[in-house]
């Protein structure tokens, strides 16, 4: 080998030979060179050259940067060792037989065995081929403080094959990162795969342990001002708590050593309570002592308030750590672990030093001690007295029956007994803890100006516990009286029924009647106390006091002061009862009880129907009509929410008439409803309650003034929205017994003349009935509620701030909701389908055109402008909605056909074909005047119901068409769209979406309702590619918020649509 390779070098190539690293070499001779592996880092592949250069190679890093490395000299050395030269002479290759021809093909899939050979080899290799040996070392982190040292853990890596070999990882940081990454890692000039396939479970453990560590250990670093410059990169630095979990984890484990300023600790153990000092004290002459102190610990680590002995760990508490810290000062300072005390020094001993000794460890002391020194544990007595404005203590040192008092009245004599070994810390410590809460010495008494309010709060809430502590506390009886315990003064609560309302009556004992709601402000104000006028501090910490602001937080928005009563509106009774439950201790009234209960569960009260009533209520028509009775007999208001078609007019009428029966009904009660639906309601109360006497008010304006005057003979008045806003001023005037809004929806505008001349009608109850009483906004149900009960939702600001959840909570017992599928089990199947035309080739041309437009102009509007342009974009819209029914709507001449119509058109033969009768809704009356047209051409009889339709003819048409007459009824949509009974029909067929699926359901509601014997067919239209299937997408996305609070299936009307609304529906059909 070359004499220029180092000798530290060779010793490594020896030491790889020893270890039988050189795995195989074969010799070329035709190259003049020898072939080797070796095992490194990875499977290393050498040259060694057999001429007299000995130009060796090697793949290593360290080849590749010195000319020579470790591994050529192995291979050399482990040829020797078996008597193999690495020359090969040029005779050798002389005698050497003619190489065989070997074909160019064999060479190059040799070199491929090759590497899947060395593949194979390497993947076997990197399972669990690496180990590591750990250790824990205490670090220095300052030339002059071992104190500040800290607990660092190193590592060293080696491989299984050669268990005897490591190697000391120089950078952890570096180490921990490549294990991360499952990367190389250079260590001691050998590239090593630390990834976790590498280690066992074990060693793969402590790794997961030591990356947790890393992330900890800055700050323990950081805590010392030079550690970072100082502490050796090999170092992972713990801190307390992982040292503790990774000494846990290791206890048992032999191998874990733990070294430090020349020592060495046996077990990784940590050791509580006293330490092992050696403490003696022994009588020298008659009188005077010596104390010697032997310390066999290594170092006290304070960043871990541990301390270091060959046997372990020893974990100190704060004060042993304190005594410890002088303790090992004050031994520096002496020339040997002795101390020399005097008889006048005895007492000092035994006041100061031993009291610390023993926190530490123990000792004994010489028997002779006893007849020269009186030895007692100290208890400690505190006085508290008022003087004054001054709030006065006296202390008293107790030793046994020996007192030392700042007081010397209290002070005991000693006399000849001999010297009492007082416990001068405990004293001194107590002194400065009075002087902490601001007592000064005055005339040998400790006393500060009397505590007032917050100070007084905290004087027994935080001085006196902490006192207490220590030493043994006592009050006057005049300071006593002055803190009131929450535990002895509990709030009780009494509800009562007062008209309208509720009033909620605390009372608390020790506690005058007038300043309740003050102690009761300061609970809801979160404070912990109350200082009464008297200036008693009444406590707010109990169990009680929590449950009582609990309950008055939950009544917050409804509570009224009364002077000293808290009031609740009684609509509120199922809130207060939910409030109530937050309370221990709460009496009620039996009407309360009852209140909450029959509100709760109106279907279990035991309510007559009115035996005049002629009709048979289904179950849950017998509970609505017990929910109306309900809210009546507690002068409330309510919606009756029923789905369309379940009879809320029955129910209705049940009510009134029971009124009656029982006497009730002394004053008229007036239902208010669509022009559309007066007859009806006429009819229906002559056919289900004939005693009922009621009377339309219709006519012109004398003849209704006239009939408002006779209304004291009537039971039931029925009068259009329309004509109670014009007689306002004249019903206004009437006291009524009830007053019913029927279709209440179309009341849903607080700001309108109608709403505001219903709010100035005299009633002790208001109903509302809708099957939508809310269509677009909440808001509309806080309209409604404003109407039905005044003062039932806060402000409408505040109202809109509330959880949808929230609303729900607070209307269920005045919203009695039910749809047909769950109460109505005999009703036939509804069967929904959304059928789609094409449009016509000109339709088509025609529709393209005006989106383009519309398109065109919105793309270049603002948020500020599109509010400006807002009625001229929804005409566009209405337009192109125009167009999908049929463009002759609006141009003049147009030739070009409706695909829709003629698709309404067929459906309307063949379901006539069939046997079925329908009713088809449109909101473009154009449209049905020219279906109207186009159907009388097939011979197919219609009625047309219009807007413009005397209510009388309109009750006749529907009793002609349920007789079996003419087979299509064409039908207004907002015409017909309610109060009709049209159950002789079968099939709707909805010409053209609404934005509200509400009135949509109000219109296919006409035929399936009770009294409907047959399945009923609903067919929506829709032009395909259209704006009328966005309209259909939307409708079905802004339904969520509503189903919260009613489960109703209502959306937004077209005028409530946002600009991203708009933009989304017109974003279809420009391409097809």
């Amino acid at each position: 080998m070359k004499w220029s390779i180092p000798e530290k070098v060779i010793e490594e190539g020896r030491e790889c030979a020893k270890e039988g690293r050189v795995v195989s070499w074969s010799k070329n001779l035709e190259r003049r060179v020898w072939y080797a592996e070796v095992i490194g880092s990875d499977m290393l592949y050498v040259e060694l050259d057999g001429t007299a250069k000995e130009d060796d190679v090697c793949q290593c890093m360290y080849w590749e940067q010195h000319g020579y490395c470790k591994h050529t000299v192995a291979v050399e050395l482990a040829m020797r060792e078996k008597g193999v030269s690495r020359f090969i002479p040029r005779t050798e290759i002389k005698e050497a037989e003619a190489p065989k021809v070997i074909s160019p093909a064999v060479v190059f899939t040799k070199g491929f065995e090759r590497l899947q050979d060395a593949e194979l080899r390497k993947l076997i290799r990197q399972t669990d081929d690496l180990f590591l040996t750990y250790g824990v070392d205490i670090v220095p982190t300052s030339d002059y403080h071992e104190e500040q040292s800290v607990l660092g853990l190193h590592l060293r890596i080696g491989r299984r094959d050669t268990p005897k070999k490591t190697y000391i990882v120089k950078n952890m940081d570096e180490f921990l990162e490549a294990y991360k990454q499952d990367k190389e890692i250079r260590i001691s000039t050998i590239n090593w795969k630390v990834g976790p396939s590498a280690f066992n479970s074990e060693n793969n453990a402590l790794i997961r342990l030591m990356l947790m560590m890393k992330d900890q250990q800055t700050l323990v670093v950081n805590s010392r001002s030079q550690a970072k410059s100082v502490i050796d990169r090999r170092y992972l630095i713990l801190n307390k708590q992982v040292a503790r979990q990774l000494f846990d984890e290791f206890k048992h484990d032999k191998s874990f050593m733990i070294k430090g300023l020349g020592s060495q600790i046996k077990r990784a153990v940590i050791h509580q309570g006293k330490i092992p000092l050696t403490v003696t004290l022994s009588p020298v002459g008659l009188s005077d002592y010596e104390l010697t102190i032997i310390d066999p610990f290594i170092v006290f680590l304070e960043e871990y308030q541990w301390l270091v002995g060959t046997d372990g760990f020893y974990e100190l508490t704060e004060e042993q750590a304190a005594s410890y810290q002088v303790l090992t000062q004050m031994l520096k300072r002496l020339d040997k672990p002795t101390i020399y005390y005097t008889k006048d020094q005895v007492n000092s001993l035994f006041s100061y030093v031993l009291p610390q000794l023993a926190l530490l460890c123990d000792f004994d002391l010489p028997e002779s001690l006893d007849d020269e020194v009186l030895r007692y544990p100290l208890d400690i007595k505190l006085y508290f007295h008022k003087e004054d404005d001054s709030l006065v203590v006296r202390v008293d040192f107790c030793y046994g029956e020996y007192i030392f008092s700042n007081v010397p009245n209290y002070s005991t004599s000693i006399g000849e007994e001999g010297a009492v070994l007082r416990d001068k810390v405990q004293e001194e410590r107590l002194i400065t803890l009075l002087r902490h809460y601001g007592y000064g010495t005055y005339a040998q008494r400790y006393s500060k100006k009397f505590p007032n309010d917050l100070e007084r709060f905290y004087f027994f809430t935080r001085e006196i516990p902490t006192l207490k502590k220590y030493t043994e506390v006592h009050l006057s009886e005049e300071v006593q009286s002055l803190y009131l315990a929450a535990d002895e003064h509990q709030p009780k609560a009494r509800i009562i029924e007062n008209g309208s309302w509720f009033d909620i009556q605390f009372d608390i004992s020790s506690v005058d009647e007038t300043e309740v709601n003050d102690v009761l402000s300061s609970l809801m104000q979160n404070k912990e106390y109350h200082q009464l006028r008297n200036g008693q501090v009444l406590m707010l910490d109990d169990e009680a006091y929590k449950e009582t602001n609990q309950m008055l937080r939950l009544l917050r928005e409804d509570i009224r002061l009364d002077g000293n009563r808290l009031e609740v509106p009684t609509y509120r009774s199922l809130v207060l009862s939910e409030a109530m439950t937050q309370l221990t201790d709460v009496e009620t009234s039996d009407y309360f009880e009852t209140m909450v209960d029959e509100l709760t569960h109106p279907e279990t009260a035991d309510i007559a129907l009115p035996a005049q009533l002629n009709a048979t209520l289904r179950d849950y028509q017998i509970t609505g009509f017990k929910w109306f009775k309900t809210l009546s007999k507690y002068h409330f208001g309510g919606i009756l929410a029923d789905d369309m078609g379940l009879g809320k007019t029955i129910q209705t009428i049940a009510y009134l008439l029971s009124e009656k029966e029982e006497g009730e009904l002394t004053k008229p009660s007036v239902i208010v409803a669509p022009a559309s639906l007066l007859y009806n309601w006429q009819l229906e109360l002559e056919k289900f309650a004939p005693s009922l006497k009621s009377k339309l008010i219709i006519g012109g304006k004398e003849e209704r003034n006239a009939q408002i005057a006779s209304l004291d003979d009537i039971d039931v008045a029925i009068i259009s929205y329309s004509t109670l806003r014009q007689d306002s001023a004249e019903l206004k005037k009437i006291d009524c017994h009830s007053v019913i809004l029927d279709e209440a929806q179309m009341v849903k505008n607080s700001a309108t003349k109608t709403f505001q001349s219903i709010s100035e009608l005299k009633s002790d109850r208001v109903f509302a009935l809708s099957g939508t009483p809310i269509e677009n906004r909440l808001e509309e149900l806080w309209s409604l509620f404003k109407l039905l009960m005044p003062g039932f939702f806060p402000a409408i600001r505040s109202f809109k701030q509330l959880e949808t959840t929230e609303i729900a909570t607070m209307i269920k017992p005045f919203v009695l909701r039910r749809v047909k599928k769950d109460v109505l089990q005999d009703l036939p199947d509804k069967v929904e389908t959304d059928r789609y035309s094409q449009l016509t080739d000109e339709q088509k041309t025609v529709y393209v055109a005006y989106l383009k437009q519309i398109q065109d102009s919105l793309s270049k509007l603002n948020a500020k402008d599109f509010n400006k342009q807002r009625m001229s974009i929804l005409a566009g819209i209405t337009r192109l909605r125009q167009i999908c029914c049929h463009p002759g709507l609006f141009i003049e001449d147009y030739t070009g056909g409706s695909g829709k119509m003629d698709q309404a058109l067929d459906l309307i033969e063949q379901a006539k074909s069939n046997g079925r009768r329908v009713l088809l809704f449109s909101q473009f009356t154009g449209m049905l005047s020219i279906l109207e047209d186009e159907l009388a051409k097939r011979d197919v009889g219609t009625f047309y119901l219009r807007g413009s339709t005397p209510v009388k003819e309109r009750q006749e048409l529907v009793e002609r068409f349920n007789r079996g007459e003419k087979d299509v009824f064409l039908i207004s949509l907002k015409a017909g769209g309610t109060g009709l009974n049209l159950t002789g029909a079968d099939t709707v067929i909805l010409y053209d979406l609404w934005w509200n699926p509400a009135v949509e359901e109000q219109a296919t509601g006409r035929a399936h309702r009770i009294g409907q014997t047959r399945k009923v067919e609903v067919w929506r239209l829709l032009a395909e590619g259209t704006i009328e299937e966005r309209m259909n997408q939307l409708q079905l996305e802004k339904k969520a918020l509503f189903q919260k609070v009613l489960h109703s299936e209502d959306a937004p009307e077209l005028s409530s649509m946002t600009m991203d609304d708009i933009k989304h529906i017109l974003a279809i059909g420009d391409e097809d």
